[in-house]
């Protein structure tokens, strides 16, 4: 997990720039991040060869719309970052609170639509190791993309 924790960092700082350069590295890192992740995921969920061919197409899928609360998440933060230099009015705040907890709902409810795909094609064991580690994987990026970023300060 570790290398997974080195590989969100690198990413999460790659994705906060906007030169067109950074931005081809960042969808390496990207691509590389999604390997690993799909590795940890492999490894944790521990499936049958019948099991995992059922449930690779159904996560492919998956992960193709959550792809669109992670990009939310990361313009929100580039906002957040680009706001907190010139101090962030209440209005800048409540909207970003809203978009924050928005892409939270996104994510639960993905989230929780594929748990019952899997458990429905699959099985609810595996299902419920998918929503397992897909929860710790989602909490461990929050945590870091958030736990880096400056406190906003009152004026």
């Amino acid at each position: 997990m570790t290398s997974m924790k080195n590989l969100i960092v690198f990413f999460l700082l790659l994705c906060g720039t906007t030169v067109v350069a950074q931005k081809t590295e960042a969808e390496l890192v990207r691509s590389a991040f999604q390997l690993e992740k799909k590795a940890l995921v492999a490894d944790y969920l521990q499936m049958s060869n019948d099991e995992a061919e059922k449930f690779w197409p159904i996560y492919n899928q998956y992960e193709e719309q959550r792809i669109d609360a992670f990009t939310r998440r990361l313009k929100l933060v580039e906002a957040y970052l680009f706001n907190i230099e010139k101090g962030i009015a209440e209005v800048h705040a409540d909207e970003m609170v809203k978009e924050s907890a928005a892409i939270q709902k996104k994510e639960l409810e993905l989230r929780q639509k594929y748990y019952k795909q899997i458990k429905k094609s699959i099985s609810l064991p595996v299902a419920a190791r998918f929503y397992q580690v897909e929860d710790a994987i989602n909490v461990a990026v929050r945590n870091e993309l958030y736990g880096n970023l400056p406190v906003a300060v009152r004026k």
